[in-house]
């Protein structure tokens, strides 16, 4: 081979060599995959970190959700337990009010009337002191953990989260279901509900059509309450004079006609008591403005064979409790702008010294001082032994909430006195 084909054979290119271009547009498709795969990896682990923050403060919220609902449940049976020590209080009014009263507390001659359920506070933080306070002095024995080291334990009542929750009397409201008593016993309730419903402040709740073209006065309202729950078909009419014994005398047209034609869903009358406050709506001339005006002052849950308590905090309801007592219906003296505001101020006054609430007789004696007759039939009865009213109460509805992290649990229960924690009538949670 000679010298020039040797050097021919050197120049040539070896087999898989390539140009510098072409080696440098190799290492950028190297580098495109590359970052493209980083750019992959990162989306990839961006979203795992970001489900895993999510599945994180769902388990988190799920946690705090059961904390919060059973710290709910917690305040419910704390004011289970403080009613029943209200129950033992009243038990005990008759034995020790004679006492109080000679010793100036009994109220006015009305006996003992502590109304322990808004004097006690129920709360959560007040519980954690308490039990923080009622720990041993000496330290407990101390445990010890898997790996031989001591492991502190949480003190009793030391938890997370907080809870609170408030009474109220629902036996100082007006009970629907009274509507239907027999014979003479449906008069008071009827009077009770009709100077509730008549309050001129809320004429305009009955000017208005409902959502069915429906216009019904109180009056017609309050019949209508009626033949919800009355056994009878026949739509009944009102006797606010006293004419005949009972309140609700038969009248001749059918209860029904208006559930059958006006409605779009047709129904009949229930022919029984209600068992919530919400199925009143279903009652002809009920409407959302009604509720919204009255919801607050009517209940269904006590026995309907308990008087109306005259202890409220509400002011129109403790306005239509005077006007019910009266002798002489909307007595003039009721609205001369004066006599009213000083039955209040002078019940608040007597409400205000004292833990003690309002008894039937300081009830009766403050508006009589005041120039208004009394119905003879309560004065014949006794304030302890009327039809009327009572300072007395055995029905409560609880509202509680429980709180843990950013959740928050209502639960509402409605409880009637027996021989434990009370009978649970209503139960809802939110």
């Amino acid at each position: 081979m000679s010298l020039e084909s040797i050097k021919k054979a050197l120049r040539r290119p070896v087999f898989g060599s390539t140009s510098p271009k072409k080696r440098a547009r190799e290492r950028g498709v190297a580098m495109l995959l590359v970052i493209t795969s980083i750019a992959i990896l990162t989306a990839v682990a961006v979203d795992f970190q970001y489900n895993s923050s999510v599945d994180l403060q769902l388990a988190a919220n799920a946690r705090d959700e059961l904390r919060a609902e059973y710290l709910a449940r917690s305040a419910v049976n704390i004011s289970r337990l403080v009613l029943v020590f209200q129950k033992q209080l009243d038990g005990q009014a008759n034995l020790a009010g004679p006492m109080l009263e000679q010793l100036g507390l009994g109220g006015g001659g009305g006996g003992l009337n502590i109304r322990l359920w808004e004097i006690v506070p129920v709360d959560c933080g007040l519980l954690t002191m308490i039990l923080g306070a009622a720990q041993p002095s000496a330290p407990p024995a101390p445990v010890y953990g898997e790996n031989g080291e001591p492991v502190a334990l949480p003190l009793f009542g030391d938890f997370p989260g907080g809870c609170n929750a408030t009474i109220e009397d629902e036996e100082s409201k007006l009970n629907v279901n009274r509507l239907n008593m027999p014979g003479l016993s449906s008069r008071p309730p009827m009077e009770q509900a009709l100077a509730a419903l008549a309050d001129p402040r809320f004429e305009f709740v009955f000017d208005k059509t409902d959502a069915h073209g429906v216009k019904m006065t109180s009056q017609e309202v309050l019949i209508a309450l009626h033949d919800w729950i009355d056994e009878r078909d026949t739509q009944a009419t009102l006797d606010v004079g006293g004419m005949t014994i009972e309140a609700f005398p038969d009248g001749f047209g059918d209860e029904n006609r208006h559930y059958s034609s006006s409605y779009p869903h047709r129904y009949k009358a229930k022919n029984a008591p209600f068992d919530t406050l919400d199925e009143l709506y279903q009652v002809d001339g009920v409407s959302d403005l009604f509720m919204a005006a009255f919801r607050d002052r009517l209940t269904v849950y006590p026995d309907k064979n308990k008087l109306l308590n005259i202890n409220t905090n509400d002011t129109r309801q403790m306005v239509a409790n005077i006007a019910a007592v009266t002798a002489i219906p909307n007595d003039p003296k009721l609205y001369d702008g004066i006599t009213l505001p000083l039955i209040l101020s002078e019940i608040a006054l007597a409400k205000s010294f004292s833990f003690f609430g309002l008894s039937t007789t300081q009830f009766l004696q403050i508006i009589e001082k005041n120039g208004i007759a009394v119905k003879d039939e309560i004065k014949a009865g006794g304030a302890k032994n009327n039809k009327w009213i009572s300072d007395k109460s055995e029905t409560f509805t609880i509202k509680a909430m429980g709180q843990a992290g950013n959740v928050e649990k209502t639960v509402t229960a409605v409880v009637r006195h027996d021989n434990a924690l009370g009978k649970v009538l209503y139960f809802r949670q939110e």
